[in-house]
C-alpha cells in the first residue's frame, strides 16, 4: 500500500524507531540529501519516520539492536556519507576500487574456512559465500553480494517519473510486476489518483501470475536441492507453462510493463477467457505435482530440519514473505494492509511454524493454491471487459512509498519527486535484499552440503539486491 513520509522531532526519533521495531513491521532504511528515513508497514500501508541530517553529528546505528538495518546503514554510510558512531559491521557493503571487503570469519581451534563463488555453476549471478566450519558443521556463513551492482538509483536521479517506470520494471525479471506496482502506487498516492475497479483486478491478476511462476520455480529448485531430479524437471516444466500464461496475459513472459503508473499496459489481459482456461489446466497439473513432491518421503526428509529460522531470528533480521511466514510470522501485505483489488478479493496469510526448508516449501505450495483461486475470481469479475487506458497522473512535488507483497515478500519503493516531475530520489528495498542475511544465518548448525538445499528453499534474487 502506498503511504506518506512523516518527519518527527529529532529528540523523538530514536524512541519512535525503536518502538516501531519492537512492536511493528520494519521494512528498511535509506538516506536522502537532507534526511534519514526509516520505513515501516502499518495497517493503512507504508509509512516513514525521518529526521534531518545534521552536519558534524553522527547518527545512531539502529543495527546495533536490530540487525535488519545492517545492510541499509552500511549503504547509507558508503553511498550517502552518513556517519555512524557505532556500526556493528563496519565493512563496506559493496566492493570499492575493484576489491571486495574481507569476509567475516569465525576463528578458533579446529575451524576451517572455504569459499563458494563468486562465480557459480549454471547461469546464476555472482555472490561469494565464505563458510567457517568445524568438520562439516557450519559455525558461520558470510554472504557477500554486489558483484553486479549497477547504481540504478543514482542513474535514475533526475529522470522523468513516468519515463523511469520502464527502468524500474527491469531492475529484476523475477519481481518486475510487484515492483512496478509499488512504484505506481507511490506515484498515484502523490497524484491523489484512484484506479478503476477493472484496473485493480487486472493488476491483481498480473501480480499473482508473477507469484505462480516464481513459487513453481522455487519448489523445483528445492526438489533439486534435495537430490530429486524428476521433481526439478517437472516443476520447471510447470514454470514454463506459467511463463507462457504470463505472455498471454501481458505480452511478455516476465510481465515487463504490464503494470504502469496510472493503470496497466496496453497488452494486459487482451485474451482473459483464454488465460483463464490455461490457468485452470495449470492448476490441475500443479496439484498432481504437489502430490508427487510432498508425497516423496526422501525429499521431505531432506527438507525437514534444514535451515531452521526461528521466529525470533526472523524478526531480528527483518524476514519478509514466505521466509517469515514459515517461521510463524503473520505479515502478508495483501492481508495486513490490503490494497487495490485485495480489499475485495481477500487473501489469508499462509503460515507454518517449524521454520525449516519444508515449512518454506509448504507455505509456497499453499500460496500457489490461493493464487490460482484469486486469479480465477478476478477474471470472472472482469468477464470480457478490457481494462481502461492508463490515467494521466498530475504530480506535484513530494515523497511517498509503495509497499506490495511480491513472491518473496514485501517489495518497497520510495520516491521523491521535484517540482518538474522528476525523481530527486528513488530507493528500492527488495524482498531478496531484506532476506539474504537470513539465508546466511539459517546455515548455522547445518552441514556444508546442505547449503544448496537451504539456499534454494529461499531462492532469492541477486539482481534486485545488486540494484
Amino acid at each position: 500500500m502506498s503511504g506518506s513520509l512523516h518527519e518527527i522531532e529529532m529528540g523523538e526519533f530514536e524512541r519512535r524507531v525503536s518502538a516501531e521495531c519492537e512492536s511493528g513491521v520494519p521494512l528498511g532504511a535509506y538516506a536522502s540529501s537532507d534526511a534519514l528515513h526509516y520505513l515501516f508497514l502499518g495497517a493503512r500501508g507504508g509509512f516513514t519516520l525521518e529526521r534531518p541530517r545534521v552536519d558534524g553529528r553522527a547518527a545512531t546505528a539502529f543495527s546495533t539492536t536490530f540487525p535488519l538495518f545492517s545492510w541499509d546503514e552500511r549503504e547509507m554510510r558508503d553511498e550517502w556519507n552518513v556517519q555512524f558512531a557505532d556500526l556493528p559491521d563496519a565493512r563496506p557493503l559493496r566492493g570499492q576500487n575493484g576489491r571486495m571487503p574481507d569476509a567475516l570469519l569465525a576463528t578458533g581451534g579446529g575451524l576451517m574456512h572455504m569459499v563458494v563463488g563468486p562465480v557459480h555453476a549454471g547461469i546464476i549471478e555472482p555472490g561469494r559465500f565464505t563458510f567457517s566450519s568445524g568438520g562439516e558443521t557450519v559455525v558461520h556463513l558470510d554472504a557477500q553480494l554486489s558483484y553486479s551492482h549497477r547504481g540504478v538509483e543514482q542513474h535514475l536521479c533526475g529522470a522523468d517519473v513516468l519515463e523511469a517506470a520502464a527502468r524500474v520494471a527491469r531492475i529484476c525479471g523475477g519481481c518486475s510486476a510487484s515492483r512496478s506496482l509499488a512504484y505506481a502506487q507511490a506515484l498515484e498516492h502523490l497524484a491523489e489518483s484512484e484506479m478503476d475497479p477493472g484496473v485493480e483486478l487486472a493488476r491483481l491478476v498480473v501480480a499473482e501470475l508473477e507469484r505462480i511462476y516464481n513459487h513453481l520455480a522455487d519448489l523445483a529448485a528445492s526438489a533439486a536441492g534435495a537430490g530429486w531430479g524428476p521433481g526439478f524437471a517437472r516443476g520447471m516444466a510447470l514454470k514454463e507453462r506459467a511463463m507462457r500464461a504470463c505472455r498471454l496475459a501481458s505480452g511478455h513472459r516476465l510481465l515487463f510493463d504490464a503494470i504502469v503508473p496510472g493503470g496497466v499496459g496496453p497488452s494486459t489481459l487482451r485474451e482473459p477467457s483464454e488465460l483463464r482456461a490455461a490457468l485452470r489446466a495449470l492448476s490441475r497439473s500443479a496439484e498432481h505435482y504437489f502430490a508427487a513432491l510432498f508425497g516423496n518421503p526422501s525429499v521431505v526428509a531432506r527438507w525437514e530440519r534444514a535451515g531452521i529460522v526461528s521466529r525470533k531470528m526472523g524478526r531480528a533480521f527483518g524476514a519478509v514473505g514466505p521466509a517469515s511466514r514459515a517461521s510463524g510470522g503473520k505479515i502478508d501485505v495483501r492481508a495486513f494492509a490490503p490494497y487495490g483489488a485485495y480489499r475485495r478479493l481477500r487473501i489469508a496469510a499462509v503460515t507454518a511454524a517449524s521454520g525449516d526448508a519444508l515449512a518454506r516449501c509448504c507455505v509456497k505450495r499453499d500460496e500457489l493454491r490461493a493464487s490460482f483461486r484469486v486469479i480465477d475470481e478476478a477474471l470472472a469479475q472482469l468477464g470480457d471487459a478490457r481494462p481502461s487506458a492508463p490515467k494521466t497522473l498530475r504530480l506535484g512535488p513530494g515523497a511517498a512509498i509503495g509497499v506490495v507483497e511480491g513472491p518473496r515478500g514485501a517489495e518497497t519503493v520510495a520516491v521523491h519527486v521535484d517540482e518538474r516531475g522528476r525523481l530527486s530520489r528513488l530507493h528500492v528495498i527488495s524482498a531478496s535484499y531484506r532476506n539474504w542475511p537470513i539465508v546466511a544465518a539459517a546455515m548455522d548448525g547445518n552441514i556444508v552440503p546442505d547449503f544448496p538445499l537451504v539456499n534454494k528453499s529461499f531462492n532469492l534474487c541477486y539482481a534486485c539486491a545488486d540494484r
